[in-house]
Parts: structure tokens; C-alpha cells; sequence
């Protein structure tokens, strides 16, 4: 793995599958639609319809893992469940996430892919409150990236750097494009 070139003070949470559906627990079944994700066939096949599915968090990373494991989908069509999933996520019970989800962090913070202080806990509380008091848009998108069979891995690519370099609107300085390591 390598990774993303961003500056410094860029902020981001990364989140394994299992702690995302973890923290997710805690706010019950979600509501979401596949339809947009996947084709008539692919729905068919998994034994979905192509209306509202009513899931938990746990049974939509079991539906992922199997999916991941069997190679039933495209890695695209995959992903793009996955992001409709913890988009229904955000959208619903909004004005839970200022308290439940830094409160969630805390609990599970040994095992985050981000090192979080105190104080960026605060402000992500802070910030999320703003957004859910605000009726703040929630968008939702998924990474291009390659899928490596062998490695069963999904990894980023060029595409990816320019996907998430055009969403955090940041290109790399010419300090960091020679350091041989990133921020």
C-alpha cells in the first residue's frame, strides 16, 4: 500500500470495513437501495431486489465480505453498494452523528487507520454538529481503484490520486512530489 499525497493539514478518517460497521451498529437498521449500484441481474443473483432493503450495519459488511470473496460483482459494483450503504448511513438519524459518532471513535480508537488527538475529536463533534443543525447536503462517492485477484486487494491508482487530490481541491507541492515520503 502506499500512500495518498496529501498536505499536512489535510483531515480525513480512515476507517476499516468491520470498526465502520461497528460504529454503525449503534444506529440500527439502515434503509438503503442498490438499485443505483448494482444491475437487474446482479440483484437477482445476490438475492436482493431492486427496492429498499432494510440492514444492519453487520449484515451489510457480511453481504460485502462474501461479495469480496467470491468475485460475485465487479469490484466497481461493489464499491458503489458499499458507498450507497454508508451514504443511507449519513442521511439517516443526521442529528445522531454529532454525539454518537466521535463517542464511537473514542471506543474503537485502537483500532482506526487514522490517529485522532483529543482535539481533533472536538472538532470533527463540532463540525458535525454544524453540518446536522444545518441540514447540511451529504454526498457520497466511491474511488476508482484496481482490484489485484491475486492479492484480493483492492488499491488505489492513478485515477484514484486524481479523485481524491480534485475532492480535498490539494495537489502536492513541489517539496512533496521530491520527498521520497508523504505527509
Amino acid at each position: 500500500m502506499e500512500p495518498l499525497a496529501l498536505p499536512e493539514t489535510t483531515r480525513y478518517l480512515a476507517l476499516s470495513p468491520s470498526v465502520l460497521a461497528a460504529i454503525a451498529d449503534r444506529y440500527g437498521m439502515l434503509r438503503v437501495g442498490f438499485s443505483g449500484a448494482l444491475t437487474a441481474d446482479e440483484l437477482a443473483q445476490c438475492g436482493l431486489s431492486g427496492g429498499v432493503q432494510a440492514l444492519s450495519a453487520r449484515e451489510a459488511q457480511s453481504l460485502f465480505s462474501g461479495w469480496d470473496k467470491d468475485g460475485t460483482l465487479p469490484p466497481s459494483h461493489r464499491a458503489a453498494a458499499r458507498a450507497a450503504v454508508w451514504d443511507a448511513f449519513f442521511r439517516q438519524d443526521l442529528e445522531l452523528l454529532p454525539t454518537t459518532l466521535p463517542a464511537a471513535l473514542r471506543a474503537h480508537s485502537s483500532e482506526l487507520l487514522t490517529d485522532l488527538t483529543a482535539q481533533d475529536l472536538l472538532t470533527l463533534e463540532s463540525t458535525l454538529e454544524f453540518l446536522a443543525n444545518g441540514n447540511a447536503a451529504v454526498s457520497a462517492d466511491a474511488l476508482p481503484g484496481a482490484w489485484n485477484p491475486t492479492r484480493r486487494f483492492y488499491g488505489l491508482t492513478d485515477a484514484s490520486r486524481a479523485a481524491v487530490q480534485t475532492l480535498f481541491n490539494v495537489w502536492p507541492t513541489e517539496a512533496q512530489a521530491a520527498s521520497s515520503s508523504e505527509p
